[in-house]
């Protein structure tokens, strides 16, 4: 039976249909945006970011982690071919397993934290079938996280991203009281807005910048009921988006954050296991070895309208200007 704390999650969910009539004052807001003139010669700040997790993350129905160390020896060309910088989220729980590759990666790129375990950082929702664990348990797994990192030579981390995109507000103030400066843990599928903010007050030194999310919502049918989706700046929709739909989508967010009065940027999202074939996996036909060219194409293609500006999480820092 689905608990009480899970059903309120659901009525409160925004793509829900009784919050319909608020999607469509976003596609009127939508439409304006396309009179805005954004030059094509204007730097977009662009962050590609891996989180580096057991296979499948938190839908995984055994731990393993097949696709993480062949996807961060290959790292290294794609981002030369990109002439790019990339930032990785780690689960804490697979530092010390990957010490050598992260320790040599780190000179370049930025290693970032992504929990412990995929663990819940947050409140219950809906469509997680895991609790949320106790402040008392985030304070000892992050703990375990950082002295993993020191244990090891890595730097302390100072960019954050909560599995499943999921975090509450115990949870920020436990990462700003560690030296953490940049949260990228918000929830993109919410349609949140591809700007920065400070959601501990504009005295907090913690920045949240979420995933890139496109803010304008697109209206579904699912069982003949309708409901909100928000297309978010990661592999699975890259890999459906053919290359004018790919154009149109970046155009449509940098004309909204030019709009917001924020410097154009873009944050990008994929895992390790997106870059492998998997058998009898459903929902994970996309995966494929192959992505890593549809990803690098994508990003050549993207260079060629507008000039990109790879740059690690960390660097986002002081270089947004924030609504």
């Amino acid at each position: 039976m689905i608990s009480l704390m899970r059903l309120i999650d659901f009525f409160l969910d925004p793509r829900m249909p009784q919050y319909l009539p608020c999607v469509k004052l976003r596609q009127l807001r939508r439409k304006k945006l396309s009179k805005i003139d954004f030059s094509a010669k204007t730097p977009v700040l662009t962050a590609l970011t891996f989180d580096i997790e057991s296979d499948f993350g938190s839908s995984a129905s055994e731990i393993t982690s097949e696709a993480t160390e062949p996807f961060l020896q290959k790292l290294p060309a794609l981002a030369k071919e990109l002439h790019a910088v990339f930032t990785l989220f780690v689960q804490g729980d697979l530092v010390a397993g990957l010490t050598n590759q992260l320790r040599e990666l780190q000179v370049e790129h930025e290693i970032g934290l992504h929990g412990y375990a995929h663990e819940l950082w947050g409140k219950v929702k809906w469509f997680l079938s895991h609790d949320p664990i106790s402040l008392q348990s985030k304070q000892e797994l992050l703990r375990q996280s950082l002295n993993f990192f020191s244990d090891n030579s890595l730097a302390p981390p100072t960019s954050f991203r909560a599995p499943d995109l999921v975090v509450d507000m115990d949870t920020l103030r436990l990462l700003e009281e560690n030296g953490f400066t940049i949260d990228s843990s918000a929830s993109s599928y919410y349609g949140i807005p591809p700007v920065p903010t400070t959601p501990l007050g504009s005295t907090s030194r913690l920045l949240s910048i979420p995933i890139t999310a496109n803010p304008g919502p697109r209206s579904k049918m699912k069982y003949f009921i309708p409901y909100t989706s928000y297309e978010v700046f990661n592999m699975t929709w890259l890999t459906t988006s053919d290359n004018n739909h790919f154009l149109d989508y970046v155009d449509e967010v940098l004309k909204f954050q030019v709009n917001a009065g924020v410097n154009p940027y873009l944050v990008f999202l994929a895992h390790p296991w997106e870059f492998k074939e998997w058998a009898n996996k459903g929902k994970y036909g996309y995966c494929s070895s192959h992505n890593y060219e549809l990803l690098r194409d994508k990003f050549l293609l993207l260079g060629e309208r507008y000039p990109l500006k790879y740059i690690k999480m960390k660097e986002l820092t002081g270089t947004l200007s924030i609504e």
